[in-house]
């Protein structure tokens, strides 16, 4: 329902009716909309920091390719099952306010740094002739790359016949997504 309908169209009464359950039940677990807001978001963002942590060890012990072919795949499967949350990221970054500050520090700010440790992990693993890209300049690449469809779904539907979930899509897109950071870290 965030998602869907933004913070302030979601109403507690309608993601009760969502959710299947009574209106009280959710005010017996959440002192506010905010609270529920979070734990919702938070659910997700654990989500991706979990799988993206357990990433960073794997790296160490792969083949440079094969690491880059799994943070590409990691990142897209992400973003497949959890477009919501980028719905969510997209719309409340886009305002100023106390749930923009909560991502910020709860998740956005964690969550570059994660990425940014990964960065210099794979760098140091391929020890690249070439510099490796900056992480201000790449971390939003590869985020758009990873989001972008599952934001636009229904239009690249429209547009090219294809549904971005299924799994030769996701195959194709996780497969150009590897291609793209490969071009950045291992030239020539």
């Amino acid at each position: 329902m965030f998602a869907r309908n933004g913070f302030t169209g979601a109403s507690i009464a309608d993601i009760a009716r969502e959710a299947g359950v009574a209106k009280p039940l959710i005010h017996y677990h959440f002192a506010s909309k905010d609270e529920l807001w979070q734990a919702a978001v938070a659910e997700a963002c654990t989500a991706l920091q979990s799988e993206m942590s357990g990433l960073q060890p794997q790296l160490l012990q792969s083949e440079p390719r094969q690491a880059i072919r799994k943070i590409a795949l990691q990142l897209m499967l992400f973003a497949a099952h959890h477009p919501q949350l980028v719905r969510i990221v997209v719309d409340e970054t886009g305002k100023e306010g106390p749930r923009t500050d909560w991502l910020h520090a709860h998740f956005l700010l964690p969550a570059y740094a994660l990425s940014n440790a990964i960065l210099e992990t794979l760098a140091r693993q391929l020890q690249a002739p070439a510099p490796a890209p900056r992480a201000q300049h790449l971390i939003p690449i590869v985020v758009g790359a990873m989001n972008f469809p599952f934001l636009d779904a229904e239009v690249i539907r429209k547009a090219f016949g294809v549904d971005v979930y299924s799994e030769a899509y996701l195959e194709r897109h996780g497969e150009l997504l590897s291609r793209v950071l490969e071009s950045l870290f291992l030239p020539g």
